[in-house]
């Protein structure tokens, strides 16, 4: 009798040591080598949750080749790449889209199912290389070739553009699928950073050390100015005054190396103040930031 207690004892003790620590299916999680297909496992307490686990894994990988592309890039290529180093952060959401996706093994074992997930790295291929082209394509290449020094609007588009294809070109190189090169665009951007150059030119009928200052300071937040460029900033400013009162009119525009203008505005600003000198202060001050907020407009217009 006593040896038969001990007996149930063990096989009690046996079997709960063997649930304390469920398992998974015996091939959950082997990820066997595959030169055609991306696979990822996922475990959860039901079915969709499971399924979307085992998606997260598959992208999961993604990002972590991409990642460790980016880094050595960044190594190699640092006077081109540090002002984009940012890029590894943006890889949740590349706007990766699982298609084709199969669901080839699932089970249901110690109340949480397990699936293994596989999609064709040919229906990612497709995705990114359309991804890459048609941010390439939307470059005005015409206008980027026109002038070496860029305008302050297609030098913030092509730093844009530039981030998106390298990225989806560093995730079509984790494919190892070759993407169109786009050093020639990264040549560019780096002969026009941190700020293309441009050349303030104020015409006025009472010229003033302040407004040509005011107006340098807002336009210096879009280009290094130089006496030598070849973009011209001009400003023509006509200054009216009395009764204390100050009214500022600006005609300004923006040409490229052709003397093509590629950006005009005009506005004015009236202000009243205890002094001659207080109002112009004032009115240069506030016409000069109305005309960085109508750049940054332009700037960011389609």
């Amino acid at each position: 009798m006593r040896r038969i207690i001990l007996f149930i004892l063990s096989v009690l003790i046996t079997l709960g040591c063997s649930n304390g620590t469920p398992k998974p299916p015996s091939w959950y999680g082997k990820n066997e080598a595959n030169a055609s297909l991306l696979i990822g496992f996922g475990s959860a307490k039901t079915l969709d949750a499971a399924k979307a686990n085992a998606l997260s894994d598959i992208i999961t990988q993604i990002n972590v080749e991409v990642s460790s592309q980016f880094s050595s890039n960044t190594q190699r290529q640092d006077n081109l790449m540090s002002y984009n180093s940012s890029n590894d952060v943006w890889l949740n959401s590349a706007g990766i889209e699982l298609n084709d996706v199969r669901y080839t093994k699932d089970a249901f074992e110690n109340d949480r199912f397990y699936i293994r997930a596989e999609i064709p790295k040919s229906s990612l291929i497709s995705q990114f290389k359309k991804q890459f082209d048609s941010t390439y394509n939307a470059l005005n290449m015409a206008s980027l070739n026109k002038c070496s020094t860029l305008s302050i609007k297609d030098k913030v588009r092509l730093e844009k553009a530039l981030g998106s294809l390298r990225l989806y070109g560093t995730l079509l190189q984790t494919l190892n699928t070759a993407s169109k090169p786009i050093t020639s665009l990264e040549n560019m951007l780096s002969h026009n950073t941190p700020l293309p150059t441009a050349r303030l030119i104020v015409e006025s009928n009472m010229p003033n050390d302040i407004i040509t200052s005011d107006l340098a300071k807002e336009l210096g937040y879009f280009y290094s100015l130089d006496g030598e460029a070849t973009q011209v900033l001009k400003a023509k400013v006509h200054v009216e005054g009395a009764n204390n009162g100050i009214k500022i009119s600006l005609i300004f525009s923006i040409f490229d190396c052709r003397n093509n203008p590629i950006f005009n505005t005009s506005l004015d600003y009236t202000h009243y103040a205890a002094s001659f000198d207080e109002a112009l202060r004032f009115a240069s001050q506030r016409v000069s930031v109305q005309l960085y907020k109508k750049i940054q407009e332009w700037i960011e217009r389609p």
